[in-house]
C-alpha cells in the first residue's frame, strides 16, 4: 500500500474505511489516507492563515490515489504567534500532532491527536459562513467541502477523548466520562451540525471502565457495556439538533428483546448498523 512512494517504515496499528476512501494509523501516530479525493478526504489541503474556515489555494491532491498519503497539516487552534507576513495558519508541533485515534465517514475523516485535540476533514464537514437560512439561495450550501484537517470545537478540553466512530454523515465521540459527543448530519433537520460538537449522551449512563463495544453506523451510534450483574447494556443513541431530544434520546434497540427471546443467555459483544440492516454479535 505505501510503496508508491516510499517503503513502509512502522506498523499499522489502525485502519478504517469510507465508502470510496481509507485513512490508517501507524505506531508512531501518522495518518494517512488513499482512495478517492476530489473532495478533500484526503486531508491534502492546508489552512490559510486569515480566513477562519476557507479553502487552501495551493496544489492539495484533490484526485484520487492508489497509494497513501501522509496526513500532517494539522493546525494550531490555539496558535498566537502568526504574523500578518504568514501564509497558512501554524500547524501543531510534531509532538502534539501525533495521532491517537481514527475512523472514517461515507466520504469523511476523523483523527484525534495525542494532545486530545479532534479534527475532520472531508466532503461537506465544514460550516460555510456565507450561508443564510433566512436569505435563501439555491446555489448556497450551509456545508462546504474541507480539504484539510478542520479542528472541531466544542468539547470539554478538560476531559479526554477514549473512543471515536463515524455513521454515514456523522461523527461521534466518547469521553472518559462516559458521556458521547457528536458533530454531523443531525436526524431532525435539514441543515448539517458541523459547526461544533454537541452532547448526546449525558455522563453517568456509560461506565467507561465497562466498554465491550463503540460503534457508530447510518444514522446511530452504538455503544455496549458491561454491568455490574454480569449483563451488557446496549445503547443506542442519535444526533439531534433538538436538545431536548438530544436529552432524552438514548434508547434501548427493541432488536434485543427478539434476541432474549431466542436465547436469554447470550451477551452482545457488538451491534454494526447499516442503511437497512443491523448485524449484533454475540460472544458465542
Amino acid at each position: 500500500l505505501f510503496k508508491e512512494f516510499k517503503e513502509q517504515e512502522n506498523p499499522i496499528v489502525s485502519v478504517a474505511l469510507g465508502l470510496q476512501h481509507g485513512i490508517a494509523l501507524n505506531s508512531k501516530g501518522q495518518a494517512f489516507c488513499w482512495g478517492k479525493g476530489e473532495r478533500g478526504q484526503l486531508g491534502q489541503g492546508r489552512r490559510l492563515a486569515d480566513d477562519e474556515e476557507g479553502q487552501d489555494d495551493e496544489p492539495n491532491e484533490n484526485r484520487t490515489f492508489e497509494h497513501a498519503l501522509h496526513v500532517d497539516n494539522f493546525y494550531d487552534p490555539y496558535a498566537t504567534t502568526s504574523t500578518k507576513e504568514d501564509i497558512y495558519a501554524p500547524l501543531l508541533s510534531p509532538s502534539d500532532s501525533k495521532i491517537g485515534l481514527i475512523s472514517a465517514g461515507m466520504n469523511f475523516s476523523l483523527a484525534v491527536t495525542s494532545s486530545n485535540l479532534p479534527y475532520i476533514w472531508g466532503k461537506n464537514c465544514v460550516p460555510n459562513p456565507s450561508f443564510s437560512a433566512s436569505d435563501f439561495n439555491i446555489r448556497s450550501k450551509p456545508v462546504e467541502d474541507s480539504t484539510y484537517p478542520r479542528y472541531v470545537p466544542g468539547l470539554p478540553t478538560n476531559l479526554q477523548i477514549i473512543k471515536v466512530a463515524c455513521g454515514t454523515h456523522h461523527a461521534a465521540m466518547l469521553l472518559e466520562d462516559g458521556s458521547i459527543w457528536a458533530v454531523g448530519v443531525a436526524t431532525d433537520s435539514p441543515v448539517p451540525m458541523w459547526d461544533e460538537a454537541v452532547e448526546i449522551l449525558t455522563p453517568g449512563i456509560v461506565d467507561t471502565s465497562e466498554i465491550v463495544s463503540f460503534q457508530a453506523g447510518f444514522d446511530r451510534t452504538v455503544i455496549v457495556s458491561g454491568l455490574e450483574s454480569g449483563k451488557r447494556q446496549v445503547i443506542e443513541i442519535q444526533l439531534w439538533s433538538n436538545e431536548e431530544l438530544r436529552q432524552y434520546g438514548a434508547v434501548r434497540p427493541s432488536y434485543l428483546d427478539w434476541l432474549g427471546q431466542e436465547d436469554g443467555s447470550q451477551k452482545v459483544l457488538s451491534v454494526h448498523r447499516g442503511w437497512m440492516h443491523t448485524v449484533v454479535v454475540t460472544e458465542s
